[in-house]
C-alpha cells in the first residue's frame, strides 16, 4: 500500500529532475556568449547610428533656420521692392507736376514784350511762386533719384542674400553619400 504513493513519488521526482535538466541544458546552450570580435561589431554600428541620426537632427536644424532666413530675406526685399515703386510713383509725379507748371509759364511768358512793365511786374509776382515751386520738386526729384538708386542697390544685396541661403538650402536637400557598413 506504501510502494504505490512512493512509486508515484518517484515517477514524478524523476520526471521533475528530467525537465530541469533539459531547461538548463537548453538555456546554457542559448546562453552561449558572443565573441568579443562581434560585440565590437554591433557597437560599432551603435556607434555610426548614433553619428547619422546626430547629423540628420543637425541637418533638420540647419534647413529650418535657412527657410526662416530664406523668409525674412523674402520679406526684405518685397518691401523693398515697395519702397521702390512708391519712389519711382513720386518721381513720375512730380515729373507731370513740373511738366503742367513749365508749360503754365511758357504760356504767360510769351507775350512779355507786348506787356507794360507794371504787367511784367504782376506777371513776376505770379511766376515767383511757380519757379521757386519748380525748384523745389527738382531737388525733390534729385532727392528721389538718389533714393531709387539706394533702394535698386539695397535690393540687389538683399537678392544676392537670398540667392546664397537658397544655394545653402539646396546644397542641404542633395543626398547624402552613405558610407558602406563593414
Amino acid at each position: 500500500m506504501f510502494q504505490r504513493p512512493i512509486s508515484r513519488i518517484l515517477t514524478a521526482v524523476s520526471i521533475l529532475t528530467l525537465g530541469i535538466v533539459t531547461v538548463v541544458s537548453a538555456q546554457t546552450g542559448t546562453q552561449s556568449s558572443p565573441a568579443p570580435d562581434t560585440m565590437e561589431q554591433l557597437l560599432a554600428e551603435v556607434r555610426s547610428l548614433r553619428a547619422e541620426v546626430r547629423h540628420a537632427a543637425d541637418t533638420s536644424l540647419r534647413a529650418q533656420l535657412l527657410v526662416a532666413r530664406l523668409q525674412l530675406q523674402e520679406q526684405r526685399i518685397n518691401s523693398l521692392t515697395r519702397q521702390l515703386a512708391d519712389t519711382q510713383k513720386q518721381l513720375g509725379d512730380n515729373e507731370r507736376g513740373r511738366a503742367a507748371m513749365a508749360g503754365s509759364m511758357t504760356m504767360f511768358a510769351r507775350d512779355e514784350d507786348a506787356r507794360s512793365a507794371d504787367e511784367n511786374k504782376d506777371l513776376d509776382m505770379v511766376l515767383g511762386p511757380l519757379k521757386a515751386q519748380v525748384k523745389l520738386m527738382e531737388k525733390a526729384d534729385t532727392d528721389l533719384q538718389a533714393q531709387q538708386t539706394y533702394l535698386t542697390g539695397l535690393i540687389a544685396e538683399e537678392q544676392s542674400r537670398w540667392a546664397t541661403f537658397n544655394a545653402m538650402l539646396d546644397e542641404l536637400g542633395k543626398p547624402v553619400e552613405v558610407k558602406p557598413r563593414r
